[in-house]
């Protein structure tokens, strides 16, 4: 008796937990981008193979990069428009996409991808590897960074990602800020 209430009460978060996410999604807009350049940090990550990496090596590209989580609604909420932003770029080589998981293993964001059809570049991070010009203390946090390596936009909050602006000021980035 306890297990089927504790089936049926886990159920019931979920069911709660996805239109919770779905009411996000629908409410999202697109992102007010305001270019405000800044140098831009290096922040180390890892492969989900646990192969180590760092932003500083995308040096020449314009760089998305989404610091999420699992366990975060809105992140949860705005992958769709991720997703559908990244298919847009998939085959630009001037654009790179850093999905980059805090809090969340190697396995739960292979299966977190699997589960909700999304084939994006994901990584992992540790806290104490962010920056603290990074430390938005608020998720989603997006980040946009010129080819010179500078960081020209941060947004915290879930937005509509796909958006035609986005695209746009993402194009302009591609020829404005050349890396040096």
């Amino acid at each position: 008796m306890l297990a089927a209430f504790l089936v049926f009460s886990g159920g019931i978060a979920l069911l709660g937990w996805k239109l919770l996410e779905h009411r996000i999604a629908l409410n999202a807009h697109a992102p007010h981008l305001v270019s405000v350049p800044e140098p831009g940090v290096d922040l180390p990550f890892r492969t989900l193979e646990g192969e180590p990496k760092h932003l500083s090596e995308l040096k020449g590209k314009v760089v998305f990069l989404d610091l999420w989580g699992t366990w975060c609604i809105q992140c949860v909420a705005e992958m769709p428009s991720v997703q559908a932003l990244y298919n847009h770029y998939r085959n630009d080589p001037n654009v790179v996409f850093l999905i980059v998981s805090r809090l969340d293993s190697p396995a739960t964001v292979r299966r977190y991808a699997r589960r909700n059809h999304l084939d994006m570049p994901f990584y992992t991070t540790e806290d104490a590897d962010i920056p603290a010009s990074m430390q938005l203390n608020q998720f989603p946090a997006t980040f946009l960074y010129a080819p010179d390596g500078n960081l020209i936009v941060k947004h915290t909050g879930a937005a509509d990602w796909s958006s035609p602006s986005v695209i746009s000021f993402i194009d302009g980035l591609k020829t404005s800020h050349r890396a040096l």
